[in-house]
């Protein structure tokens, strides 16, 4: 029937209890007279009868419940008197005679019964085996197992099968009874302004700081429609089918709602009333702050979004821009970058992944000082019905969902979305694409209580935006003092790109266009706060210092200053003190990554909105000593020649980026990253930031203002923590 390569037990299919074949071989090697001989090589060699197959047979015993549970199931005990779902393969399938089917089936479904456990369960015929999904306890299935003859394996069905099968039925009663165990007094908080909230559904209610709407006339935070209920499921649990079997939670943050309208298209969020949109969004973020007044961190999530052509600022994206400057203190805003138009789906699909670059983010997504966040996708399987025997799935694992948007490519737009999320995938029939297939899409809380509909699904942006929003709860869950700034500098440093859309797209343009940074990594981010090689530096720059410098004319009386007040330009340079040692300690390549996240404060004006101040990056190459990298970045520092010109000494480079500061130096938060030989890393390496002058610079009363940014650096590779954390503290370098 099978063999564990890892135990070497080989599972025999006996449905005969008198093993007559089996006997018999073991009859014939254990007798002395039955011997086989061959000849090779010219020599005669002899052998037990069926030696080959008997001899490797240690013992034979009745199979137990655990030698047929499958390889899928957890390490750690389960609880046994806690019903999940299992996937039992039994004798039969499409190329066994039906007989064996039909007799595996009455027997699971007659044990079902006397369990006390409902007959009713999906199926799924393979070549040599059929599959039953059963919701029970370990204990029953493993009474269900020594009460039949047909059951070869027995596991808990995969992740996507089992919320497939809890969505079909969900266990009313486990749901009602759930225990959400609500985190500590000062933990962060994921705002969703979006559609309200279940306020008493069992898998938010311990966990909801506070409800409320921003809905002119309209007070209750009670989610008619659902959209917004289905992200806080998400915001709050990083698997809500698992929370659900498992039975309870302790959760890590605290979710506040915001109703900002009671469903698209209706009411507020019509389009007569797009003027009403940015003061709502406003409203609502106030209203977040204000009836929590514990100062916490907060991530707010934005899922609503309407297209807009061309793509250029609104007054709604520049409200979002504003609110994450936050008057200097900053907010983490994550916004989706909008679905692709429904009616398209099917030419998306036909033309996948290439038309997507067609389809373009949506206001307010293309605000620069908020995160975007498009969709990728790792789900693939479909559901083991004949139902989907025609189907399959648009995007291949790792790629962007179907039903993701892309950002503008060339100056001056940023790089948009910042990063994808899971999103779901589509599967396509024909010509029937279908957007609601439980294993491609994520399972999810339902606002429908009393109509026994605890469960949902969600996909698409509103789902990635839901999960980057979690994402940055969970950074500061383990790291509380770190600026809003910071977290969305980490959640982008830590992001990568799929092999699969290396593949998807060559260009880089078109890659950024479609997956931003890529897909960020919450361990990764988490270790960068921790304790991975990584320096992050919390600093402020000024636009500009008074400072007093010599006259440019000596003054004819001797009593007159010498120097003047003027405003002078500086940038911050900081020290990475990497070893010089570092080649000695691995031979292989390392990464080095470099992440500048700050908020600038926006000013509109006609179809732009200026900075008051822009920053941008750069650092010390391989080959570049300190003194010529500042000579690089900075043409103050040059020597003068006899002309009174300054004039570069030497033409030295930077590290060769992937992405290279003409791309990345466009947006509000610019991440890069390098590969290489350690030794090009190895020695002290400068890290300068510096001002680019924006609308500040006009204003006589802001010219000495400044501004909060936060610079990322790590530095990753075998065997190479040790030697460069002894070595990271950042020093500030006076130029």
């Amino acid at each position: 029937m099978g063999a564990d390569p890892d135990t070497r037990t080989v599972l025999l299919d006996a449905p005969g209890p008198d093993l007559p074949q089996l006997r018999r071989k073991i009859e014939e090697f254990g007798d002395d007279t039955v011997v086989n001989t061959r000849i090779q090589d010219g020599k005669t060699l002899t052998s037990r009868a069926n030696e080959a197959a008997i001899a490797p047979i240690r013992e034979i015993t009745l199979a137990t419940s655990a030698d047929r549970r499958g390889a899928t199931s957890p390490d750690v005990p389960l609880d046994p008197s806690r019903a999940m779902w299992f996937e039992i393969g039994c004798r039969g399938g499409y190329r066994r005679p039906q007989l064996d089917t039909e007799r595996s089936r009455e027997q699971v479904r007659r044990q079902l019964v006397k369990l006390g456990l409902s007959p009713r369960f999906e199926e799924f015929s393979g070549p040599e085996q059929v599959y039953f999904f059963v919701r029970a306890t370990l204990e029953q299935t493993e009474a269900l197992i020594k009460a039949t003859d047909c059951v070869y394996e027995c596991f808990l069905a995969p992740p996507d099968v089992r919320d497939w099968l809890m969505l079909e039925e969900p266990p009313i009663q486990e749901i009602r009874a759930f225990d959400l165990r609500p985190p500590a007094e000062e933990a962060p908080s994921v705002v969703v302004l979006d559609t309200g909230i279940a306020t008493t559904h069992p898998l938010l209610k311990g966990a909801i700081r506070s409800a409320g709407s921003a809905v002119p006339g309209l007070d209750s935070p009670e989610d008619l429609y659902g959209h917004g209920t289905k992200m806080a499921g998400v915001a709050l649990h990083s698997d809500v089918g698992a929370v659900v079997e498992a039975g309870s939670a302790t959760v890590s943050h605290w979710l506040q709602s915001v109703r900002i309208l009671v469903a698209p298209g209706q009411g507020t969020a019509s389009e007569e009333n797009r003027h009403m949109w940015p003061r709502i969004t406003e409203d609502a973020i106030k209203l977040a702050e204000e009836v929590d007044s514990f100062p916490r961190r907060r991530a707010f999530a934005l899922a609503v979004t309407r297209p807009i052509e061309p793509v250029e600022p609104t007054l709604w994206s520049h409200a979002l821009d504003q609110l994450a400057y936050g008057e200097g203190r900053g907010r983490l805003l994550c916004v989706s970058a909008g679905n692709a138009r429904d009616h398209r789906w099917l030419e998306l699909a036909k033309d996948y992944p290439q038309l997507h670059l067609t389809e373009k983010i949506q206001d307010p997504a293309q605000a620069a000082n908020v995160l975007t966040v498009g969709a990728y996708t790792s789900k693939t399987s479909i559901p083991p019905a004949p139902d989907y025997d025609e189907g399959r799935p648009i995007a291949p694992k790792g790629g962007i969902s179907p039903y993701t948007t892309t950002g503008p490519q060339g100056s001056p737009w940023p790089i948009k979305p910042d990063v994808v999320l899971e999103g779901g995938n589509l599967l396509l029939a024909g010509d029937l694409p279908d957007n609601n297939v439980a294993t491609l899409v994520t399972l999810t809380t339902g606002h429908r209580l009393l109509l026994n509909r605890p469960l949902s699904t969600i996909a698409m942006t509103s789902e990635a935006t839901a999960h980057a929003a979690r994402m940055a709860a969970a950074i500061w869950a383990v790291e509380p003092s770190l600026r809003p700034e910071t977290v969305r500098g980490l959640i982008v440093h830590s992001a990568s790109w799929t092999s699969t859309m290396m593949q998807q797209f060559r260009s880089l343009d078109d890659r950024l266009a479609a997956c931003g940074y890529g897909v960020p990594d919450l361990a990764f981010a988490r270790d960068c706060a921790m304790d991975r090689a990584t320096v992050i530096v919390e600093d402020e720059i000024p636009n500009a210092l008074k400072e007093e410098v010599p006259k440019k004319k000596p003054p004819k009386r001797a009593s007159t200053k010498l120097t003047e007040p003027k405003l002078v330009r500086k940038m911050k340079v900081f020290r990475l003190p990497v070893p010089d040692d570092i080649a000695g300690h691995t031979g292989t390549d390392v990464e080095l990554r470099v992440t500048l996240s700050y908020f600038p404060e926006p000013n509109k004006f006609h179809r732009k909105v200026y900075h008051g101040l822009d920053l941008k990056w750069d650092m010390q190459g391989p080959q570049e000593s300190e003194g010529e990298f500042l000579q690089r970045i900075n043409e103050l520092m040059r020597p003068m020649d006899d002309e009174g010109k300054r004039r570069k000494t030497s033409d030295t480079k930077s590290f060769p980026w992937k992405i290279g500061p003409q791309k990345r130096s466009r947006g509000t938060v610019q991440s890069d990253r390098w590969e290489g030989r350690a030794a090009y890393l190895a020695g002290p390496k400068l890290i300068a930031v510096y001002p680019v002058l924006g609308w500040w610079e006009q204003r006589k009363q802001l010219r000495e203002c400044s501004m909060r940014f936060s610079l990322i650096v790590s530095i990753t590779g075998p065997n190479i923590y040790s030697p460069i954390a002894a070595a990271l503290a950042v020093q500030t370098v006076e130029v």
